[in-house]
């Protein structure tokens, strides 16, 4: 007896049976095809077939090449947009130079943004915001951007320019509040939650989270503390558990001064700080020691950024670290999703972040 003759196998494909892309090659050509058809010679659903058409997400590569090859196939109209996605050749990176000269940073981000994007076949134009007037900076550019990175900086009218001009938007380390646009940014509430149950966990209750929430990713660091203080039945009072440093220009070893009042202005002086970033943290590590205190043995300090400067302090401090160098891919990645399918609905991708515990954490010392 002759054995039948075996399916013709795709290598990719682990099952071994017919793809759906083999299945639209026996599809017979027809003028009058309807979606039913499309769907069942690319062996998906209905559903699937007119989300793919629709370019919507949710489908899979290869289910929307064998849909948009069956409709091919069977004559079924198709939009040239349906299987020719908007192709992104260039991105302009659209922030303020003390963002960009910020290399301890947003070096890391930046190096990712521009590895990804040429990786993907992306030109990358870097296009400094004016801080009094960002509308105004597209006037340095040759022309108006094709797509657009934001990075470190809020600036809603920017936004809503690029989005009258459909230009695929992505913003990194920022948020846009009405969802206009996808934000990729460290995942900061998380942070502010490890970091204070990692001190929590030591047996420390008089925690202060010294910062100064101007932007919503400093917010969720606070957000993230308060949640992690509720977790042992703590009750947030502002007054008690928040060291406000007034101004963005105290974001830095300066901030050592306040600090430094604070602990001196306290009966007793709280048992850990919580900073909002490391360099703030080198300040409190500075201003603990100008009070003739120790750290940790009477102050514990836990940082945010994981940057190298606090893995040398004296003692290396701990801190919440960021795979920057991620977030800038996973920019680039959501910028090419939104230029693929531009009426798909806007994202917020938090990257993860990890507790490195250092020498500037201990139990709290016993009275």
């Amino acid at each position: 007896m002759t054995p039948s003759p075996s399916p013709q196998v795709d290598p990719s494909d682990p099952t071994g049976a017919e793809t759906p892309a083999d299945l639209a090659d026996k599809a017979p050509l027809s003028g009058k095809a309807k979606l039913q058809d499309v769907a069942r010679a690319a062996g998906v659903s209905v559903g699937t077939a007119s989300k793919a058409l629709n370019r919507k997400t949710g489908v899979s590569k290869r289910n929307r090449t064998a849909v948009l090859k069956a409709a091919i196939q069977l004559g079924y109209a198709v939009e040239e947009e349906a299987y020719s996605p908007k192709a992104l050749s260039n991105v302009t990176l659209l922030s303020y130079g003390r963002m960009l000269g910020n290399d301890a940073f947003y070096g890391d981000i930046v190096d990712g943004i521009v590895e990804e994007a040429s990786r993907e076949g992306l030109s990358v134009e870097i296009c400094i915001l004016d801080e009094s007037q960002p509308d105004q900076s597209f006037q340095s550019l040759s022309t108006f951007p094709k797509s657009a990175i934001i990075m470190g900086a809020d600036v809603p009218g920017v936004v809503q320019m690029l989005g009258n001009k459909n230009v695929a938007t992505v913003l990194v380390n920022g948020i846009d509040p009405q969802m206009q646009v996808s934000s990729v940014s460290p995942d900061y509430y998380y942070g502010g939650w490890l970091a204070t149950k990692h001190l929590l966990d030591l047996g420390h209750r008089d925690i202060v989270h010294i910062t100064h929430a101007y932007r919503e990713s400093i917010t969720q660091r606070e957000s993230g503390f308060r949640d992690a203080l509720e977790t042992v039945d703590i009750t947030f009072d502002f007054d008690q558990h928040i060291l406000d440093l007034g101004s963005p220009d105290m974001i830095s070893v300066a901030a050592s001064s306040i600090i430094r009042d604070f602990i001196k202005a306290r009966k007793t002086p709280p048992t850990a700080f919580f900073c909002m970033s490391d360099v703030v943290a080198l300040g409190a590590v500075q201003a603990i020691k100008e009070c003739g205190l120790s750290v940790p043995d009477d102050i514990s300090v836990v940082g945010f950024d994981g940057l190298a400067v606090g893995a040398h302090s004296i003692p290396p401090i701990a801190s919440i670290n960021i795979d920057r160098k991620q977030v800038g891919v996973a920019a680039v990645k959501t910028l090419l999703e939104r230029g693929a399918f531009p009426t798909s609905p806007a994202k917020r991708i938090g990257i993860g972040v990890e507790l490195v515990d250092r020498r500037s954490c201990a139990a709290p010392r016993k009275s």
